[in-house]
């Protein structure tokens, strides 16, 4: 199935959408990763150092936006991946020119060593679910492959 295309320039609510709208038309896909259980946060730094913070939730199959987030306590994030907009673009860029990311270019190979981007939680279980559903949340990211639409 071809990557979904995304609306909105990243980082944006409608970038997310387009995520979750890739997984409901390719439920074989997602189905195939197995069941996931996640809140995941993402925030995206700006290069004045404002950081806008987005809210995606794994539920079973489903992917679901939570879109931008303006109150983080009350998303209840189990995870936070945070860094700032250039690796996001160039990880972003790699999807693109690959079609998917290459092996430094993942989101595992990315916050592995927290740089260039990290992974926080205020449980350790929840930077354990980061990685256990890495595999889901990379073949998301790698759905948008050529279709995407990073803002400069």
């Amino acid at each position: 199935m071809s990557p979904a295309p995304l609306p909105d320039e990243f980082p944006s609510a409608g970038w997310l959408e387009g995520l979750a709208s890739h997984a409901a038309e390719a439920p074989e896909v997602y189905q195939a990763l197995g069941f996931a259980n996640f809140r995941l946060a993402i925030e995206v730094v700006d290069p004045s150092g404002m950081p806008r913070r987005f809210g995606l939730v794994l539920d079973g199959y489903d992917v679901v936006s939570a879109g931008e987030i303006q109150d983080l306590s009350a998303f209840a994030p189990e995870a936070l991946v945070t860094g700032a907009l250039d690796a996001w673009r160039e990880m972003l860029d790699n999807i693109a020119e690959n079609g998917g990311a290459d092996r430094a270019h993942t989101l595992n190979a990315l916050t592995l060593a927290d740089v260039p981007l990290r992974v926080t939680s205020d449980d350790p279980m929840g930077r354990d679910k980061f990685f256990r559903y890495a595999e889901t949340l990379q073949t998301l990211f790698d759905a948008t492959g050529r279709r995407q639409n990073v803002a400069a």
